[in-house]
């Protein structure tokens, strides 16, 4: 029985040692499609974090725009040049980072924040007050 395998595969060895050969290139070139989709996307949702908390801690501290916003906004557009070149029905909106509306999240991030400041400087004060003391 084995044997017979054997006969019957051993002049098809070639093509099938191929055709293997062929099926693992495929499947890599997939992979390595894949990883590259993934990849523009988190770089893409990485931006879009770094953008929100420099908006939200530079407003907190009630500094100007960070200095690096204006390239973020430029890769940003960039990226959405790049993605319109492949999906024309979408449009390209520059928003600007100042006229972002508030959304509740932010709000309830500014305001615990804002709680623990207050309880850091209060715990900064007690400890001050108390070494005076002592």
């Amino acid at each position: 029985m084995f044997e017979q395998v054997l006969a019957f595969i051993t002049p098809h060895l070639q093509l099938i040692m191929a055709s293997l050969l062929l099926l693992a290139v495929f499947l890599e070139l997939v992979h390595i499609g894949q990883v590259r989709r993934i990849h523009k996307k988190i770089n893409y949702a990485g931006r879009c974090l770094q953008k929100y908390l420099d908006t939200v801690f530079y407003e907190e501290e009630g500094q100007e725009d960070p200095p690096a916003q204006e390239n973020l906004l430029q890769d940003t557009r960039e990226a959405l040049e790049k993605r319109d070149g492949q999906k024309e029905e979408q449009t390209v909106v520059q928003v600007d980072a100042s006229k972002i509306l508030k959304s509740r999240q932010e709000e309830n991030m500014r305001v615990s924040l804002a709680h623990k400041k207050l309880q850091r400087d209060g715990e900064l004060l007690d400890t001050v007050l108390q070494e005076i003391f002592d």
